[in-house]
């Protein structure tokens, strides 16, 4: 073997080892990439950084007040609110209306929505009302600015000290404070003293 080829043997040993060097690196980085795009398929989607994409913001401890002829105020964990939309996602929101007979109404929900442009407010999931010693449950409910109600088609129960009641459908009254359940109501009675004809209940 002279020296040429003795040359030529040791350019295409390292050839081949630089080949085999790239094919490896290749190969790592396919791997790579795969795991990679597999973790983030799979990783968590923060709701703040889906929002900001999606043209949206949240906020964390949102407050709203309404003024008019009957006030109320709105405080929820957070909000998504939409830049093209007047429209407000809540979560956990709470509503505290003024009665027209200087009472409070406490509503709170798991989830709602604030439509500024037509002064409505939805809860859904978990609504609870509040007014007195008397405490509702429901699905839903919505409430209008305009109507100066809140009101909701889904089956209600009302507990009291003294009362168990079941219906479908309420209408709650803001000026008037005046709760209305307005289907099959089902009611039962604890501890209630007889009253003579024309007087209420003590409830």
């Amino acid at each position: 073997m002279n020296h040429a080829e003795i040359e030529r043997w040791y350019r295409l040993r390292n050839i081949k080892k630089a080949s085999q060097v790239i094919i490896m690196a290749a190969v790592l980085s396919l791997l790579l990439g795969f795991g990679v795009i597999q973790y983030l398929k799979g990783a968590p989607h923060n709701d703040a950084d889906q929002a900001a994409s999606n043209g949206q913001m949240r906020i964390e401890n949102f407050v709203y007040s309404s003024p008019g002829v009957r006030p109320w105020s709105l405080k929820a964990a957070n909000a998504i609110v939409s830049q093209a939309s007047t429209k407000i996602k809540l979560s956990h929101p709470t509503v505290v209306y003024e009665g027209g007979k200087g009472g409070k109404i406490y509503v709170t929900a798991k989830t709602g929505e604030l439509d500024k442009s037509a002064s409505r407010i939805s809860g859904h999931g978990l609504v609870t009302i509040h007014y007195r010693d008397m405490k509702f449950t429901t699905g839903k409910i919505d409430y209008s600015d305009e109507k100066m109600r809140a009101e909701t088609s889904s089956q209600v129960c009302l507990e009291t000290t003294s009362l168990s009641l079941t219906g479908t459908g309420l209408l709650l009254s803001i000026p008037q404070e005046e709760i209305v359940i307005e289907n099959n109501v089902k009611a039962r009675l604890y501890d209630v003293k007889w009253v003579g004809p024309g007087q209420r209940l003590p409830i």
